[in-house]
């Protein structure tokens, strides 16, 4: 999340849809997101599971028996979201450290190894891209592009 949770601050249920494999590992996500307008939500945090979502993005949501459900993206931030699988655990920091020097943000999951990449419309997609091709034919991680911003 970019900001400490606030009573401005809701979380958002997105349900996600299992391959035949079972992954992702849950059928629901909660997303942090500030309210901007009635039924109107900021995305501030990234998400490990949910596809088309991407920090700072405004979306809509429905009130059902206490929890906001996600309905759809009603304006996109410009953000991008990549998931990173990175094998060798101990290389983890160093995976952090990298992508932040090229300006994104990360999260780590409880999920030993994955890591979620925050990725502002400032970041050079071809400089990303590069790193994250390099370190997947090195067998350093896979990744995953979960929502690519419209250029």
């Amino acid at each position: 999340m970019t900001g400490t949770p606030t009573d401005q601050h809701v979380k958002i249920l997105f349900h996600l849809e299992q391959d035949e494999d079972g992954y992702p590992p849950a059928n629901a996500e909660t997303l942090w997101a500030t309210t901007v307008g009635e039924g109107l939500y900021k995305i501030d945090n990234i998400p490990f599971f949910a596809t088309g979502i991407a920090v700072d993005d405004i979306v809509s949501a429905e009130l059902d028996a206490d929890q906001l459900l996600y309905k759809d993206v009603v304006h996109p931030s410009g953000h991008s979201t990549v998931r990173v699988v990175v094998y060798g655990h101990d290389e983890l920091p160093e995976v952090h450290g990298l992508f932040k020097q090229l300006g994104c943000s990360t999260e780590q999951s409880h999920l030993r190894g994955l890591v979620a990449l925050d990725v502002p419309p400032s970041v050079s997609w071809d400089e990303l891209k590069r790193i994250l091709d390099e370190g997947r034919e090195q067998d350093r991680w896979d990744y995953e592009e979960a929502c690519l911003a419209q250029s």
